[in-house]
């Protein structure tokens, strides 16, 4: 039996060796957290919960390192070999991966509960989640799963919402049916996202092509982020994906409007859109095109805004919504540690002082990488850098904004020679970012509580320095090995 590039699947026996390795990893935590005896129940059990002491949450920690060294492995293998593997295998066997986590209980992100529920909202009372929340609703059945949003109306776009009450419908009452619905489409969206990195990288050479799909559709955090806890990013990434690979068939400004969809499935997909149209703005060097990209562009825009809320009107409550949020919580991010430490300190710092200063931070760095894509740097490599950006200055964090710079640092290695150190560096340092956020959860978790004396201020010292420097700390000695091992081809 063959496939593309001429290559028999027999050959593939040190893959296929990684491949159930990685599965019999995804079936353990599957059999482990089994979603269906823990899906109904209120408060809804978490990493806490279910792995309670320091042994079990140490075993859950080597587990998931293991895995990224199956992932690593299998990632220098692909590389490594003569002619790239199909792309049908490497997505294939990311499906088998996504099935036993759809089954296991979201152990670190339960966002699918409240998916439901304003999919009801919509459906089944017939209110809008940008003005209803669930507490307003006396006879929601399902209402006490609704957590710590019982009383937050929605923080995501229209077109989100649209499908969330679409898989509702068809799901029904069945909140069982509902949950594996919506695992079901983030997998889905996951695993159509590869298929995007994968043709939108036409012209990069057979095995590094594959390796980079891989480098994807293996990733153990993305796949507990978007199979296990069936995150909504997927979708809002996937937007972006096709709107880039329609800017790279030519069809700059279809990729451009399809790219507008992204910020209606959630807000954050609105950061790498200007930067992207700068890079398509100066491929015009006719004034009459740039004119007609443009206001094609805002009329778009304001199209789709337009028929996305009509069902459930005004922008302006989910406006409101985000910069009450943007304002209030936080935790787990650097700014959340710098005040604890001024607290520490005798210095009682605010959180409005802090949301302002990382704001303004993050506008200068706005302003500084619309200059440099002006100057011709890439959208890709730009557009990771925002999201990244954004990360850093938040006053609150969940473990799967890591997601969000990564399908660009992916591309962008892509497009850049296969040497390009700085290109590998910045990978090197998403990919550990990747595994830092998921093993956060346990510092601030069953560390926090059995070593650390229950103290934010411990944890924060710990989490913060492990989750946000370490990934830095790799991409600076990946920088070096890779400059060292250069030095030495050149002498040779």
């Amino acid at each position: 039996m063959t496939r593309p590039g001429g290559a028999s699947l027999s050959k593939y026996k040190r893959f296929w060796l990684l491949a159930l390795l990685s599965l019999a990893g995804y079936v353990a935590l599957s059999l482990w957290f089994p979603l269906r005896p823990n899906f109904n129940y209120s408060p809804s059990p978490d990493i806490r919960s279910l792995a309670p002491s320091l042994v079990e949450s140490a075993a859950y920690g080597i587990l998931l390192c293991l895995l990224f060294i199956i992932y690593w492995l299998a990632y220098r293998y692909v590389k490594g070999r003569g002619t790239g593997l199909p792309w049908s295998v490497i997505l294939i066997t990311a499906a088998a991966f996504c099935l036993p986590l759809i089954f296991t209980f979201p152990v670190n992100a339960t966002d699918a509960y409240r998916y439901f529920l304003r999919g009801r909202i919509s459906i089944v009372h017939a209110l809008s989640p940008f003005s209803t929340t669930v507490a307003d609703l006396s006879d929601e059945p399902y209402a006490s799963l609704a957590g710590e949003w019982a009383s937050e109306t929605s923080p995501y776009g229209p077109i989100w919402e649209t499908a969330a009450a679409g898989i509702t419908f068809v799901t029904a009452d069945n909140l069982w049916l509902g949950l594996l619905a919506f695992k079901i489409f983030a997998a889905s969206c996951f695993l159509t996202a590869g298929a995007i990195i994968w043709l939108s990288s036409v012209g990069v050479p057979g095995p590094r092509r594959s390796a980079l799909l891989l480098l994807w559709a293996w990733n153990p955090s993305l796949l507990l982020i978007f199979a296990m806890d069936g995150h909504n990013d997927a979708f809002m990434l996937l937007w972006l994906l096709v709107g880039w690979w329609l800017i790279t068939r030519d069809k700059p400004q279809w990729g451009m409007i399809v790219m507008l969809l992204a910020p209606l499935v959630k807000p954050i997909g609105l950061l790498p859109l200007p930067f992207f149209f700068i890079s398509i703005w100066q491929q015009y060097t006719n004034g009459k095109k740039r004119l007609r990209f443009l206001l094609t562009t805002v009329v778009a825009a304001v199209v789709l805004v337009g028929v996305a809320f009509s069902p459930f009107g005004s922008p302006i409550s989910l406006a409101q919504r985000l910069i009450s949020e943007a304002g209030s919580g936080g935790g787990f991010t650097p700014m959340a540690w710098l005040i604890l430490e001024g607290r520490n300190q005798g210095t009682n710092l605010s959180i409005q002082w802090a949301t302002r200063l990382g704001s303004l931070l993050l506008i200068f760095l706005a302003i500084w990488l619309l200059w440099r894509t002006w100057r011709g740097r890439s959208p890709l490599r730009t557009a990771a850098d925002i999201f990244a950006g954004y990360i850093m200055q938040a006053f609150r964090f969940r473990i799967w904004y890591a997601a969000w710079p990564f399908p660009w640092l992916l591309l962008d290695q892509g497009s850049k020679n296969e040497n390009d150190i700085l290109s590998k560096a910045r990978l090197v340092t998403g990919i550990t970012f990747l595994l830092t956020s998921q093993l956060s959860v346990l510092i601030y978790g069953q560390i926090r509580t059995e070593l650390l004396a229950s103290s934010q201020l411990r944890a924060h010292r710990i989490g913060i320095l492990f989750t946000f420097l370490l990934p830095v700390l790799a991409g600076l000695a990946a920088a070096f090995y890779n400059a060292r091992l250069r030095d030495r081809q050149k002498e040779k």
